[in-house]
C-alpha cells in the first residue's frame, strides 16, 4: 500500500485545513444509490453519510490522478478503509469540542466564506461553483465551523502543549547535512524565438536574425527585460523574461552552460537550443554554500513540531476511540 496509505496525512490535512470541503455527492449509478446504506458508520450515534463518504473516497481518487498517480484496483479497498478512518476521527474531534464548549465565532465564519467568493469573478461565479458540487452555502458555513472547531480543539488539548527545544533542532542539523546544502544558482532572464529543429534553413536564419537585431538594442543600452517582454515567445515574456533562479540539471544542456559561464549582468551570445534560439541576462550568480543553522533554525523548529503535534493527535484519538461506540456499515 505504499504511496496510497492516507491516515496519517490526511488526518492532519482535517485539521490544519479551514476549507477541505467534503461535500455531498449522489453516487454515479442509481442502481448503486439504491444498495448503499445510508450511513457508512456511526460514531456514538451520530451518523457518517454514505453518500459523503462515497464523495470523499472519490475526491481522494482525483486528487491522485491530478498527481499523475493511478491507485491500483488491489489498493482500493484499503483506501476506502483510510478515508472512512479519517471520516470518524474527525467526527471523534468535532463530538469532543462540543463537549468542551468550543464554539465557533459566525464573524470568522463569515470572512472565510467571503475569502472564498474572492476567488471568484462574481457571485454568480461563486454561486455555480457551489451547485456543481451539490453545496449550499449554509452547507458550506457549517463545514468550515466544524473545521474551525476541530483545529482550536487541537490547538487547546494538544498542540499548545508542544514544544521542541534548540537542543532538537541543532541535533536535526548536524545529523541532516545533505539538507541544508544550497546548490551552486543562477538567476536569469531570457528572450526566446521559436525555431523548430526540424525547420527550414530559411526559417532558422530569419529566426536568428530577429536575434541579432535584438542583440544589437541590448548592447546600444536599451531594457533586456522590456525588450523580452515585447519580443520572447516564451511565456516567460510576461515576466520581462525572469526564469528566476535554477540549478544545475534543471535546463537544457546547451542553455545551461552559457548561463552559468555568465557573471552577473552579461548577456549571452545567441545560444541554440531545441526551443530554438535564446538571449540569456544572468542576474545573479550563488556559489554553493551550506545554509546556517541560525537561518534555517525557525523552520526546523517549525517542522519538527508539526511532527510531533500529528503524532500526538493520532494518541488523542485513539484515546477517544476507547471511550467510543463505533459501528461501521461498509466493508
Amino acid at each position: 500500500m505504499r504511496g496510497f496509505n492516507i491516515g496519517k496525512f490526511a488526518m492532519a490535512a482535517a485539521i490544519v485545513a479551514i476549507m477541505c470541503v467534503p461535500v455531498s455527492a449522489a453516487a454515479a449509478e442509481k442502481g448503486e444509490k439504491d444498495k448503499a446504506p445510508a450511513n457508512a458508520a456511526t460514531i456514538n450515534g451520530e451518523g457518517i453519510a454514505y453518500k459523503d463518504f462515497d464523495w470523499e473516497v472519490a475526491l481522494y481518487s482525483k486528487r491522485m490522478q491530478a498527481q499523475g498517480k493511478q491507485i491500483p484496483e488491489e489498493f482500493q479497498g484499503q483506501v476506502k478503509k483510510d478515508v472512512l478512518n479519517d471520516m470518524i476521527s474527525r467526527e471523534l474531534i468535532l463530538q469532543e469540542s462540543k463537549k468542551k464548549g468550543i464554539k465557533v465565532d459566525p464573524q470568522f465564519v463569515q470572512k472565510e466564506i467571503s475569502a472564498i467568493q474572492m476567488r471568484y469573478e462574481d457571485p454568480e461565479q461563486f454561486k455555480k461553483a457551489l451547485a456543481e458540487m451539490n453545496m449550499t452555502e449554509d452547507a458550506l458555513k457549517k463545514q468550515i465551523t466544524q473545521r474551525s472547531a476541530i483545529r482550536d480543539l487541537i490547538d487547546k488539548e494538544v498542540a499548545s502543549k508542544i514544544t521542541v527545544s534548540d537542543k532538537d533542532t541543532k541535533a536535526f542539523y548536524d545529523e541532516n547535512p545533505s539538507l541544508f546544502k544550497r546548490p551552486e544558482e543562477v538567476h536569469a532572464q531570457h528572450i526566446l524565438i521559436k525555431s523548430e529543429a526540424d525547420a527550414e534553413e530559411k526559417q532558422k536564419k530569419a529566426s536568428r536574425q530577429t536575434l541579432v537585431d535584438i542583440k544589437k538594442k541590448i548592447d546600444a543600452g536599451e531594457d533586456f527585460g522590456a525588450l523580452a517582454k515585447a519580443h520572447s515567445q516564451c511565456p516567460s515574456a510576461q515576466n520581462n523574461g525572469d526564469l528566476g533562479s535554477f540549478s544545475k540539471g534543471k535546463m537544457v544542456p546547451a542553455f545551461e552552460t552559457a548561463a552559468f559561464a555568465l557573471k552577473p549582468g552579461q548577456v549571452s551570445d545567441i545560444v541554440e537550443t531545441n526551443f530554438g534560439y535564446h538571449l540569456i541576462k544572468v542576474l545573479e550568480h550563488s556559489d554553493p554554500q551550506t545554509l546556517k543553522y541560525e537561518e534555517v533554525q525557525p523552520k526546523i523548529n517549525a517542522s519538527l513540531r508539526n511532527q510531533k503535534v500529528q503524532t500526538e493527535v493520532q494518541k488523542y484519538v485513539e484515546e477517544l476511540r476507547k471511550s467510543a461506540k463505533i459501528e461501521i456499515f461498509v466493508k
